[in-house]
């Protein structure tokens, strides 16, 4: 993406001197905030720079586009990747409304997050995840926004499989001062996506202070949380909706799940046959007591 954006801007810094004043002074402002520029109007740039359509138009035309439709496109595809769900969005309705089926879209979207996800993946990442999770005191997952219904879905799923986890919730103290009396022995599952929440890798922080090892999923090599983590599971989320798509982070702790129960299939049999007789007692006695007021 970097190398794109450096070549769009080459090919307007090759054309600077033939461009007038008012023209420069759009093609300055490109170069020094594309992705403001990718997400902006005509209309936007026109109460910005204090400039004409025409002019706009016209710098547009004399760097080879056929418009300005065109160029912003440019600029738009290779960002978009690197823009926050809303703001993605935002770039999806930034020029004519296009007739979408949706349907189509999400799960061609799905597919392609699936396939990014398997290629992204390191698999010796991915076992190292395995390990540390079956050898685990107690798992604490955390996150914020859509990342934190991840987070209880994770924990829920490893007990299921016998690995003793709890969901920390926000509320009355930090996800970072909630790790404070846990030890070395125990594991913090993070979730971690654009935009990123500062508090969660403020807890990813804290936690290898401690000497926790940190699994984090996450969307890119680069993302804050990925210093402070002794796992990183990169997934693809990229989603042209309001929301990133979390698909591929569902199918990668299914695989995670899936890995653990065959591994610990005595002890996840167990724990399945214990929660199907609670669930099952608990029922008749519910039944029961609800039959003597009725």
């Amino acid at each position: 993406m970097e190398k794109k954006i450096k070549a769009l801007k080459q090919r307007i810094r090759s054309r600077i001197s033939s461009l007038t004043d008012s023209q420069k002074l759009i093609a300055n402002f490109i170069v020094e905030n594309p992705q403001k520029f990718a997400l902006s109007s005509v209309r936007e740039l026109e109460q910005e720079l204090n400039v004409s359509k025409s002019t706009i138009v016209r710098l547009a035309q004399a760097l080879g586009y056929n418009g300005f439709l065109e160029m912003k496109t440019e600029f738009l595809n290779v960002i978009r990747s690197e823009l926050d769900p809303l703001r993605r969005f935002k770039s999806l309705y930034s020029g004519p409304i296009p007739d979408t089926d949706y349907l189509q879209l999400i799960f061609e979207e799905s597919s392609t997050n699936l396939q990014t996800t398997l290629r992204l993946l390191d698999k010796d990442q991915f076992k190292k995840a395995v390990s540390l999770l079956e050898s685990a005191q107690h798992v604490y997952t955390i996150g914020l926004g859509i990342s934190y219904y991840m987070a209880d879905i994770a924990a829920y799923l490893l007990n299921r499989v016998s690995v003793r986890a709890t969901a920390l919730r926000v509320g009355g103290f930090t996800f970072a001062e909630q790790l404070v009396h846990l030890s070395s022995r125990d594991v913090v599952m993070a979730f971690s996506f654009l935009p990123y929440s500062q508090e969660t890798v403020e807890a990813a922080s804290f936690a290898h202070e401690k000497g926790m090892p940190v699994i984090a999923f996450t969307d890119k090599a680069t993302s804050k949380i990925v210093p402070y983590s002794e796992v990183v599971l990169q997934v693809g989320v990229d989603s042209l909706t309001i929301s990133n798509s979390m698909v591929s982070v569902m199918a990668l702790l299914y695989a995670l799940i899936g890995q653990i129960g065959h591994e610990m299939k005595d002890k996840t049999l167990q724990t399945i046959e214990k929660i199907e007789y609670v669930r099952r007692e608990h029922s008749v006695q519910k039944n029961d007591k609800l039959s003597k007021f009725s």
